[in-house]
């Protein structure tokens, strides 16, 4: 039985993004952006990173449309990397494999939403 994951995570990009082609001839993009936790005046700031990682065409928007400092949404679904450390020791990482990129501070154009989607 499989489960179904699903993420919406909403944040500002933290370095330009990395292009790149697998042997196969797939384009793939990664990147991160920093998500900014609501927190009482009493607390410190909370922010949590979150790698992000886009295939084929999203990759190609990605690769030409995001920056650092932009504000974006990415939709999309979680996943889990697992590889052996020098140590021997099992690591892992999740990250969300974007389907959908909104971009968040585009300037509105006579009444128009401010986002955008691929």
């Amino acid at each position: 039985m499989f489960n179904y994951t699903a993420a919406t995570i909403e944040g500002n990009v933290t370095h330009d993004p990395v292009m790149k082609t697998t042997k196969t001839g797939k384009a793939v993009c990664t990147f991160s952006i920093a998500i900014n936790h609501y927190t009482s005046p009493d607390t410190p700031p909370r922010v949590s990173y979150i790698d992000i990682e886009t295939w084929e065409k999203v990759a190609e928007m990605c690769g030409k449309n995001v920056t650092k400092g932009k504000k974006i949404m990415v939709i999309g679904t979680l996943k889990q990397d697992r590889w052996e450390g020098k140590d021997g020791k099992t690591q892992s990482k999740i990250k969300l494999v974007g389907k959908e990129i909104r971009f968040l501070d585009v300037k509105k154009r006579e009444g128009a939403a401010a986002e955008q989607a691929v």
